[in-house]
């Protein structure tokens, strides 16, 4: 029991929308407590000014992409800036999620103490001075059959081919923990993976995340070797689960009465102490004081519930669960909010309502689902900024869709009046207790405010500006490929940020197809708010999916967006063909032993190897499927040749060749130093589109990190003679617009060779026609940013 109060509050840190799922955070004056991690959790707390610190644990409810895609990204963000210590909990498949991170996630300063829960337990999974935090899983019968699928692995080598597990993984996890006296620490590595997937699951974690006396992911003569644990992971074969969580804040002694201590002889000093801290005394006089009769009466417990209850099949165990009914019926404890996790169909439910009802009138109850929450702007710094570029020209930057309509009308049928509310990031008090108050007003939550760009500077640099240019310009002379477009959906590296998401462009062929190029974390929730109702369309339309490297800013969406193509009804009528390098296939093809990603299924996921595509070596394909894989792609999308190229960074990485029967080409480089094997792959592509991390003043930087100056990008661009180039993946030093310098003026004696520059940001739609018009916006573009001054952004750059 706490002695000196301290104030408390839960918070909606994000809602439904087309970028967000739901999260909520509690926090105490010395820490934070997160639940849920979905994609774009480090985007949002970055966005919101939650701060980085004080983190100490993190509840998941599921397994999915819906909760838990943002995990890797959050825990390496959390890692750079200081963080040391980090629990996670949640169900059976998060040691599996976190094991297939394993290529891109070790973090040698987090010491990460992951804990899953399958069985219903009055012990609480997490305790310490602020929370007591109970589990309560339901396990989906008959729900996510489609999640055990056996996923053949992405390379053909005997280690990967091996046979399931005959370990029963299906067993309550701390049999399985301890099966055969096995642990972690002191089985053979060769056993173990085999006998007790379990174990090596946890030994995987527990190297990726080592702490300061840890073994280290890397060690010699320590266990298994790296090399032992980067082979395939035993699959995953357990059931899912939905696990909500009762939460329960300090419970206060009363003050201690001095003027009734006084009244009853009790000297001040150490006996005045004990009492204090709950013991009895016994006065010179043989008088017996007890604390009762000196201190007021102890405060009860404030409590909170976090349900996630995905479907109407789940009501029925999560309302039967002996844990949650005793939880709740609890003395000295105030349930003051439950946060509802729940579709339409879950909430309208009337058993479900009548459960609502029986938790008392003082409860009140936030409610998160696509229906009633508002599809507001959730990025909006990013997205004022825009707005405000769109005044230069609205064809070239979108404003992103949002909808602030909802449905959460009826939540007030439910009888229970203003204590039932749609998540809108509201702040509940929790001591004192507060009840739910919106913490800004949502509507299209662009806000002028927001903005980097003063009007005034929009009014004296933009101004007329388009309609000046294209008076100029010459008559265009229409090629090939004019009409073909490319959507900058990330333009950021290392960490996504207030103004750029991390790593995406999306090329759009018409009469084709589309061809997606890398796919970092929050890549399908720009596409939504890039192309609005059309996302399904435009999604349908993914025929190509090339990931150049591991590192998570290039690869962690795509998960999700695989997800999201798997619910398209109907079907796409043709298969997406992902090309990349062995560990990205390697960690779908893990994760999708928890979550279906259509791999392999006949209009699903088909894998080409990026080693095999490398534009060196003759084509040479070991199986007819993989022959029909790789014409089939190039048919679709009328693509006289694809290729890739081996460029030079910090682990294997690969840029794409695209090359059109129309005779059009663009290069990827991915991230890259200045690699000459990019030139000669690329040579005279009509469009570069390659990275430009860092300024030209640190070059030296660059290359120790792995990547390319501006204006290196620039002379690649001269050596390739490519007619078109556009800079993308700033650095988080250049969260708006990067340091241009000369390279763009046109002055010096190169400045005749240089092709058409443009420079990105995310919502940027460019079609190759439209280079000539937006390269002359360039000044305009650098004396609106002039006098900005830059904001502190993590710098993140042990992820690039």
């Amino acid at each position: 029991m706490a002695s000196t109060p301290q104030p408390w509050m839960a918070r909606v840190t994000s809602s439904c929308s087309s970028d967000t799922n739901p999260t909520f955070l509690i926090t105490f004056p010395d820490a934070k407590y997160l639940f849920n991690c979905p994609e774009n959790t480090t985007r949002n707390v970055l966005q919101r000014g939650f701060g980085l610190n004080k983190y100490r644990a993190i509840f998941l409810s599921r397994i999915t992409t819906r909760t838990s895609l943002g995990l890797p990204g959050f825990l390496m963000t959390l890692a750079d800036s200081g963080t040391k210590t980090l629990k996670v909990h949640g169900p059976p498949g998060l040691s599996h999620f976190l094991a297939s991170s394993r290529h891109f996630l070790n973090r040698e300063t987090l010491r990460l103490e992951a804990s899953e829960t399958d069985v219903e337990d009055l012990d609480p999974v997490f305790k310490d001075e602020n929370l007591t935090v109970y589990a309560i899983p339901i396990p989906l019968e008959g729900e996510q059959s489609d999640l055990k699928e056996q996923t053949p692995s992405p390379e053909r080598s005997p280690s990967l081919k091996r046979s399931r597990s005959m370990s029963p993984e299906g067993a309550p996890l701390a049999k399985r923990l301890s099966r055969d006296g096995d642990t972690a620490q002191g089985s053979s590595s060769s056993k173990m993976k085999w006998t007790n997937p379990v174990a090596w699951r946890k030994l995987i974690v527990d190297r990726m995340f080592p702490g300061e006396s840890g073994t280290k992911f890397h060690a010699q003569n320590s266990g298994p070797s790296a090399w032992e644990l980067k082979q395939r992971l035993p699959r995953w074969s357990h059931r899912h689960f939905a696990t909500s969580y009762f939460v329960v804040g300090p419970e206060y002694r009363g003050k201690f009465n001095a003027t009734l201590a006084e009244s009853l002889g009790v000297p001040r000093g150490p006996l005045r102490a004990k009492l204090a801290r709950g013991e009895s005394i016994t006065l010179p006089d043989g008088k017996v004081i007890t604390p009762e009769m000196i201190i007021g009466e102890s405060s009860s417990a404030a409590a909170l519930l976090v349900i996630d209850c995905p479907s109407v099949g789940a009501i029925s165990s999560l309302l039967a669960s002996p844990t949650l009914s005793k939880l709740v019926s609890r003395e000295r404890q105030l349930l003051h909010c439950v946060f509802h996790m729940a579709p339409d169909n879950v909430m309208r439910d009337p058993s479900y309502i009548k459960w609502m009802k029986s938790l008392g009138k003082d409860t009140h109850h936030i409610v998160a689902n696509d229906s009633v929450c508002s599809d507001g702007i959730t990025f909006s710094s990013s997205a004022a900024m825009q707005e405000k570029l769109s005044e230069l020209d609205e064809e070239l930057f979108r404003i992103p869709h949002f909808n602030d309509s909802s449905q959460e009308g009826y939540l007030q049928d439910l009888g229970m009046g203003d204590r039932v509310l749609a998540a809108k990031q509201q702040v509940i008090g929790m001591r004192p207790l507060v009840p739910p108050c919106d913490s800004y007003t949502e509507g299209t939550n662009i806000d002028p405010q927001d903005s980097l760009l003063p009007q005034s500077s929009i009014q004296s640099v933009f101004s007329g500006v388009k309609e000046k240019i294209l008076s100029e310009l010459p008559s265009p002379i229409p090629s090939r490929g004019d009409d073909v477009s490319i959507s900058l959906l990330g333009t950021g590296s290392a960490v996504p940020g207030k103004y750029r998401n991390v790593s995406g462009a999306l090329v759009q062929i018409p009469g084709f197809g589309n061809i997606l190029l890398d796919c970092g974390e929050g890549t399908y929730g720009q596409l939504r708010r890039h192309f609005g109702p059309q996302i399904d369309t435009v999604l349908r339309e993914i025929k190509l999916v090339f990931l150049s490297h591991i590192h998570a800013d290039h690869h962690l969406g795509i998960s999700q967006l695989l997800v999201e193509r798997c619910k398209l009804f109907p079907p796409p009528e043709y298969p997406i063909t992902l090309i990349g390098p062995f560990y990205s296939r390697l960690y779908l093809s893990e994760y999708a032993d928890i979550e279906s990603l259509g791999i392999k299924t006949i209009n699903g996921v088909h894998f080409l190897s990026a080693e095999d595509l490398e534009h060196r070596r003759p084509l040479k394909h070991d199986t007819t499927d993989i022959i029909l894989t790789y014409n089939s792609v190039k048919l679709r999308l009328g693509l006289a040749d694809l290729r890739t190229a081996a460029v030079d960074h910090r682990t294997t990485a690969f840029g794409i060749v695209l090359r059109h029967v129309d005779g059009w080409s663009i290069t990827y480089s991915g991230d890259t130093r200045p690699c000459q094997n990019l030139v000669d792959a690329g040579m005279d592509s009509t469009l570069l589109i390659h990275e430009a991390t860092m300024s030209d003043e640190q070059e030296v930087m660059a290359k120790d990190k792995g990547h390319s100056t501006i204006g290196q990008a620039v002379d690649i661009a001269c050596r390739m003679k490519a007619k078109k180039l556009l800079l993308t993946h700033f650095s988080t030093r250049y969260p708006k617009i990067p340091v241009l310098g000369r390279t763009f003026t046109g002055q010096g004696e190169e400045a005749v060779t240089l092709p058409e520059i443009f420079v990105g940001f995310d919502h940027l739609h460019i079609r190759l026609g439209d280079f000539s018009r937006a390269e002359r916006y360039i000044p305009n573009l650098e004396n609106a940013f002039s006098e900005i001054k830059e904001d502190i952004e993590p710098k993140g750059d042990s992820l690039v």
